[in-house]
């Protein structure tokens, strides 16, 4: 399936994607090899920053301009790279090892794709651009645009009971304004926690004035002079200042499938994140990885580690360590560590002083993943992923 692994690094290596695999991929790249030539290939301004911060600016007071960490062309001068910003990529001709972008071509020795994910569309009746997606800075910019100009709290609803639906709701209650979370599953963080785990974060969440609309989705969104109204898939009605869609994200592929390169869900690729292209790899969101995709950074972690080898002419395939999700709850802090998804798997859950500690365990007794909710439960957060570490390494 993919293509041929380099040994050696011959013309320029070129990255496609300014998040944090792409630049961390270009400066580890830079401290093992001081003379590379190392292109970064943006469509937005070029800055760092750290998108996990974006689910948490609100109850900080950040706005998008304090969330940057380093514009472009610091990064430029601390790499000595060269950054093209405000420059998508229309398409990858392999055969001549080139890029073709909106400010011209291209060529490429090595070339990977951190071309990331995006924010999946819900599609609703009505005022669909009321949705606003945050998943970038300018995104988040917008949506305190909209909640600053309003200058009061706000009514606010997000779809969404997962990862970053939580996160925000958090983060929004926090700052004062009115949440209400729609979401399809019965419960929240379904695919991460059991249900004693989603119970524990529900009533935390709750207890900050969220309201929980779930087992059901958005049918319509009608503008009104103060806002929105939104009926939902059982008739009911909500009022809204802001609608944030957090339904999940979809790995931006259609560049790589143009290109000729194998894809699924998201781009495949083999051990040592190469594709199907000769010198061409992918690395972070976009990546998918035994049928698998691994939307974290832990995962992006060690593949940075794996492929800045690679590129610089040590062949190195991707070792994942176990990889704990943290999900910035204040309410509730979650630490989790997935069960594989064909396990069968047993919860054995214990109460703490405010939340749960639960181990996931097979038939055997072997204990596959592990949720914690509370402090009190991530107090104990080392002894859980030693444990389940050294469960897995027998």
């Amino acid at each position: 399936m993919a293509g041929s692994v380099a040994t050696n690094s011959q013309g320029p290596l070129v990255i496609i994607g300014s998040g944090h695999a792409g630049y961390g991929l270009a400066e580890a790249v830079r401290a093992r090899d001081p003379e590379r030539e190392i292109h970064v290939v943006t469509a937005d301004d070029g800055g760092l920053y750290s998108k996990p911060a974006l689910s948490n600016a609100f109850a900080l007071d950040k706005d998008a301009e304090a969330l940057l960490d380093e514009p472009a062309l610091a990064i430029e001068h601390r790499l000595g790279i060269r950054v093209h910003a405000f420059c998508p990529v229309e398409r990858i001709d392999a055969e001549a090892r080139r890029l073709h972008t909106r400010l011209g071509t291209l060529d490429y020795g090595q070339l990977v794709l951190a071309t990331g994910a995006s924010p999946i569309r819900l599609p609703v009746e009505g005022e669909a651009g009321a949705l606003l997606s945050v998943n970038d800075r300018g995104d988040y910019a917008e949506m305190r645009r909209r909640l600053d100009a309003l200058g009061r709290k706000s009514r606010v609803v997000i779809i969404g009971d997962g990862l970053i639906g939580c996160e925000f709701a958090n983060d929004l209650a926090l700052a004062g304004h009115a949440v209400e979370v729609v979401g399809l599953a019965e419960r929240p963080l379904p695919r991460l926690l059991p249900e004693a785990g989603s119970e524990v974060l529900r009533e935390a969440l709750s207890a900050l004035g969220v309201g929980w609309h779930l087992g059901r989705s958005v049918a319509s969104i009608a503008a009104e002079k103060d806002g929105y109204r939104l009926t939902l898939t059982d008739g009911s009605e909500l009022e809204a200042d802001l609608v944030v869609s957090a339904v999940g994200l979809a790995p931006n592929v259609d560049l790589a499938r143009a290109a000729g390169i194998d894809c699924g869900r998201g781009i495949r690729v083999d051990e040592h994140l190469a594709t199907s292209l000769p010198d061409v790899y992918a690395l972070g969101d976009a990546v998918e990885i035994d049928g698998q995709l691994l939307p974290y950074l832990a995962p992006i972690n060690a593949g940075l580690r794996a492929l800045t080898a690679t590129l610089t002419g040590a062949p190195t395939p991707v070792s994942y360590p176990l990889m704990p999700v943290m999900v910035k709850t204040p309410a509730a802090p979650v630490c989790v560590v997935v069960p594989p998804a064909e396990a069968q798997v047993n919860w054995h859950v214990t109460a703490t002083g405010d939340g749960i500690e639960a181990g996931g365990y097979d038939a055997s007794g072997r204990l596959l993943g592990f949720a914690l909710v509370g402090e009190a439960a991530m107090a104990r957060r080392s002894d859980w992923v030693k444990a389940c570490g050294q469960a897995q390494a027998a």
